[in-house]
Parts: C-alpha cells; sequence; structure tokens
C-alpha cells in the first residue's frame, strides 16, 4: 500500500514538471525568434494583376568597417503574410524572376562617404511553371552591393524600394519582363535599413614578431697597475753555543744503536725456548700417566 502511494506521488511530482517545462519552452520560443534585425514588409503594385507583399531586409557583412575597407551589403527579400502572385498571366517555365533593389547610401556622421544609390540585382530561375495566380518564387539569396567608406563616422544604407521583373532574357541575357511591379515600404512604417560605424583600425601588436632589445653591455673595469712596495733588507747573526755537558746520554755496549736495547734484559727466544720445554714436558708426562693407569677386570 505504502509503495503505491509512494509511486503514485512521484508521478504525479513527474507530470507536472513535464508540464511546467513545455510552457517554458514554448514561452522562451518567440523570444528567440525575436533575436536579430526585424525586416520589413514592402507593399507591391504593378501590371497584370499582380498583387501581394514581400519582406526585405539590410544585411551587412562587417557592421563596423575600417576607412577605405570594402564592405558587402546584401538586400534579401522573402514572403510576407501576403504573398506575391502572378495574376491573370502565367510564367512558363525556365523563365526569370529578377529582383533590384534600389540602395541609398548616405553618411549619417561626419563625412564617410558621397551619398549614392547603387542597385543590388539577384534573379532565379522558374521551375516549374507558375499558374494563374499563383505564389510568384523569389531568389533564395538577395543582392549585394559594395560600400566603401572613406573616413570615420556613421553610414546609413537603407533600400529605398524593390523592383521584380518576371520574364525571358533578352539576347545580351538581359531582363526582358513581361511583367513588373514595384515594392515600397508603406508611409508609416520606416525602410529597411542599417547603419555602418566605421571606426579606426586598432594597433596590433603581433607577440610571435616582437623585436628583442638588445642589452648595453656592461664596461669592464680597468685594473690599475700596482705600485712596487719598497723593499727593506735584513741582517741577522746566529751564534753557536757550545752543547750542555749534562746533555751527554751513555752509550749502550753490545746494543743496538737505539740507546736503549743494552739495558732491555733478556733476549725474546728465551721465552720461546722455555715454553716451548714446558709443552713437551707436559705431553710426556701426560702419556706415561696413561699407561700406569689401573685396569679394572
Amino acid at each position: 500500500m505504502l509503495k503505491s502511494q509512494a509511486r503514485r506521488r512521484i508521478a504525479t511530482k513527474a507530470a507536472i514538471a513535464g508540464v511546467a517545462g513545455t510552457g517554458v519552452l514554448f514561452i522562451g520560443l518567440p523570444q528567440m525568434s525575436a533575436i536579430g534585425a526585424t525586416p520589413v514588409t514592402y507593399s507591391c503594385t504593378g501590371g497584370s494583376g499582380a498583387t501581394g507583399n514581400i519582406s526585405v531586409d539590410v544585411v551587412a557583412a562587417r557592421p563596423t568597417p575600417t576607412p577605405s575597407e570594402p564592405v558587402d551589403v546584401t538586400v534579401s527579400v522573402g514572403t510576407a503574410p501576403t504573398p506575391l502572385t502572378v495574376g491573370a498571366q502565367a510564367v512558363p517555365a525556365g523563365e526569370y524572376v529578377w529582383v533590384e533593389g534600389q540602395v541609398a547610401v548616405t553618411p549619417m556622421a561626419g563625412n564617410p562617404i558621397t551619398a549614392q544609390t547603387p542597385t543590388a540585382t539577384s534573379s532565379i530561375s522558374v521551375s516549374p511553371t507558375a499558374t494563374p495566380s499563383a505564389t510568384l518564387p523569389l531568389p533564395l539569396t538577395g543582392g549585394v552591393v559594395t560600400v566603401t567608406p572613406t573616413a570615420t563616422g556613421t553610414v546609413g544604407v537603407a533600400a529605398q524600394k524593390v523592383v521584380v521583373k518576371v520574364g525571358p532574357t533578352g539576347a545580351n541575357g538581359s531582363p526582358s519582363p513581361t511583367i513588373s511591379f514595384t515594392c515600397t515600404a508603406p508611409p508609416a512604417a520606416t525602410p529597411a535599413r542599417l547603419s555602418l560605424v566605421v571606426k579606426t583600425a586598432s594597433a596590433y601588436t603581433d607577440p610571435y614578431n616582437t623585436p628583442t632589445p638588445t642589452p648595453t653591455p656592461t664596461p669592464t673595469p680597468t685594473r690599475a697597475t700596482p705600485t712596487p712596495r719598497q723593499t727593506h733588507t735584513v741582517f741577522e747573526t746566529v751564534t753557536h753555543s757550545p752543547r750542555n755537558p749534562q746533555q751527554v746520554t751513555k752509550k749502550p755496549v753490545a746494543g743496538a744503536a737505539t740507546g736503549g736495547g743494552g739495558d732491555a734484559g733478556p733476549d725474546g727466544r728465551t721465552f720461546v725456548l722455555v715454553g716451548t720445554s714446558l709443552v713437551a714436558a707436559a705431553g710426556v708426562g701426560g702419556l706415561f700417566l696413561r699407561r700406569r693407569r689401573p685396569q679394572h677386570n
């Protein structure tokens, strides 16, 4: 009974934890998708009954360039909540869709660049055939323009309008559109844009190519030649005195020339001879006593 209740409590806690985790996940998804630039919806108008909107975004490969550094700026387009349709006219397979983004480049702070209006162009082939009222395919990659500031400051890059053209290519490969319409930001909306902050490049020191300072040699001290000292000659007179009569020693007779061998007593060989005789006598006496030992029957 107790095991059953414990299992029920564990299952209940696990279910609550799973529901809470799911809620956090779904709440966090909109916040994650909002990170980064927000595209702007442009309204499109044109002939042949083409209607709809596109999503326009301006992205720079390097938002903080340095003077004289080229920066690629991409004008990308995508499908908006109301897709762009081809209208009543069908688009055969093999024709192209061109997207031309007209960009306005203006200095915003300082004088880092001259005002200009380059065009970012991209295209895509239509495959399969776009039937009437079908959604118009758009290029997966946007058109690119290159912006090169000449000094520090801030450069504004904005997509003024986007022109979408549909049709075959001409003899020289240029567009020969049969459908064309222009897309612009609504009056109350700000066009898609970005700011390039041009900064001076910071000095970089290569840690592996740092010159090693040359040490200053230490001067070697010069040793001065010593002045020779003045010498003094001393004369000493040595007088030889006669030997004291009391220090004369008596020379031993028939002894070694050591000064004391004659008074040293008997020679050591005498002691060796006496000891050998005693050992021999003791041995003979022992043999004699052994022969006279009485025998018991």
